[in-house]
């Protein structure tokens, strides 16, 4: 959707005719300074719409013989046609050069704006990916954890073995009760069936964690690396859009200073057409004190 412009026709024609009032020659920059926004191409162009409305000047007459008046105005007419013809010709160029420049300035500052945005958007998706990788770093910490956990009751439940065979071994040798002995073994055979059976299924307990952990690690290790894949892509686009963004600016500022030369090559052009007005004024000045002599 095109921007709406912040300056319009009537407001660059009321600052003009206020300039041109003050006795001073309004340019596109003084109306920029005194409405304080807007694009200096935008203001070129409708400065140059108020300028084609302007009214030419009309000198007073001369009070020369009517002969020599109509001599030096058929003079004057035929070479100011010649040289309005060519200055209107060369204006015409240099108006439609500026309005070509401003439009593509207006064009560029369009797509620096979208590039600005997409620009946020990824440094957003950028955030959201940080985001998701300190969380599968807060995941993987809490498994380790829970891993150390499971350890820990391993090796309790080895230690309590150990004491169980420890008590096997320390059980004195009854001489005279030898049935109460017996079952004395018998029950120690048991317990230590019982301590082993545990033991395994503590070893087979650690044993699967020990696999859990590592199935975890390796599936954190893949999606980190997908992480930091995407975030690798995300970084690419950002420095592609950040020289994108670079170059349109870049562009821009060519297009400023194209601009800038055409205006001072239409002052210019003003200006050596004021000079040739001066030259015929100097000769109508000259002729009227010759017929006074």
């Amino acid at each position: 959707m095109p921007r709406e412009a912040s300056i319009t026709y009537e407001q660059v024609a009321a600052i003009a005719d206020g300039i041109k009032a003050a006795g001073g020659k309004p340019t596109p920059r003084q109306i920029r300074e005194r409405h304080g926004s807007g694009s200096l191409g935008t203001i070129h162009k409708l400065f140059q719409r108020w300028e084609g409305n302007q009214p030419p000047s009309i000198e007073a007459g001369s009070a020369l013989p009517p002969a020599l008046q109509r001599a030096i105005l058929d003079c004057v007419t035929q070479e100011r046609a010649t040289a309005r013809a060519d200055l209107d010709a060369k204006l015409s160029d240099m108006q439609a050069a500026a309005n070509e420049l401003a439009a593509e300035n207006e064009r560029q500052s369009g797509h620096i704006e979208t590039l600005e945005s997409a620009l946020q958007t990824s440094q957003e998706e950028k955030a959201a990916l940080a985001g998701k990788i300190e969380q599968m770093e807060t995941d993987l910490s809490a498994a380790r954890d829970e891993a150390a956990r499971e350890r820990h009751a391993a090796e309790a439940t080895r230690t309590e073995l150990a004491k169980a065979h420890v008590r096997l071994d320390t059980i004195p040798v009854l001489e005279k009760d030898n049935e109460r002995l017996r079952s004395a073994v018998d029950a120690e055979r048991d317990a230590r069936t019982n301590a082993e059976r545990l033991a395994a299924i503590a070893e087979a307990k650690a044993a699967g964690l020990s696999e859990r952990l590592a199935d975890s690690q390796a599936r954190h290790t893949r999606e980190v690396a997908n992480l930091d894949s995407q975030l690798q892509d995300q970084k690419q686009r950002n420095t592609n859009l950040e020289a994108d963004l670079s170059e349109m600016r870049k562009e821009s500022r060519d297009l400023a200073a194209r601009l800038a030369q055409a205006t001072g090559e239409l002052e210019a052009l003003r200006t050596q057409n004021a000079g040739h007005l001066d030259v015929i004024k100097g000769f109508t000045a000259q002729g009227t004190v010759t017929g006074a002599s």
